[in-house]
């Protein structure tokens, strides 16, 4: 029956928002401008640091909408999951190889995005943020890092402003970095 009804039955309109929500992230996190030399690695890693870095202000954002933002705070979160063990298998994993891997993953993820968050939730110290950002690219240019606390603190900023129906449609841009 799960199969069947999962062919057939019309998609959650809170999972889509969450694809959508998490597709506009992750098409960002990818941009060349956040990789290279006194950047972010071109690494599996490094690409993970940096979509946690653009979900981190979202989810912020999303806790101050109440219940409705909570519950597509976690279809964002779930849809990241599920992504995350989808490229864990094409490489190959069995399923104790996809657990074993994801958990430190989610971990990591959990840890930046806590640090991430206190940051974002207490007003946004600028010179907090680079601290944080430091942790990440301990190796980082120093313009790089300065550019890229103020874009994050920019991404929350606007968020904001939003409702959450405009949040949920990906109807915001980011800031130029």
């Amino acid at each position: 029956m799960g199969f069947f009804s999962n062919i057939f039955k019309k998609d959650d309109p809170l999972k889509t928002d969450g694809r959508r929500l998490y597709n506009k992230l992750m098409a960002q996190s990818r941009q060349t401008r956040f990789y290279g030399e006194g950047r972010f690695p071109d690494t599996y890693d490094g690409r993970v640091d940096v979509l946690t870095l653009h979900i981190a202000p979202v989810l912020t954002v999303l806790n101050t909408h109440g219940i409705d933002g909570e519950k597509l705070n976690q279809a964002l979160f779930d849809e990241m999951k599920d992504d995350f063990e989808v490229a864990l298998r094409e490489e190959a994993l069995s399923d104790a190889g996809v657990k074993k891997r994801i958990t430190p993953m989610i971990s990591l993820f959990y840890d930046r995005v806590r640090s991430y968050s206190k940051i974002l939730h207490d007003g946004g110290d600028e010179a907090a943020m680079q601290v944080v950002l430091r942790e990440s690219l301990p190796d980082g240019d120093s313009e790089f890092v300065t550019g890229l606390s103020e874009y994050v603190l920019g991404v929350q900023t606007d968020l904001t402003k939003l409702r959450l129906g405009q949040i949920a449609l990906t109807d915001f841009s980011f800031p130029v970095i």
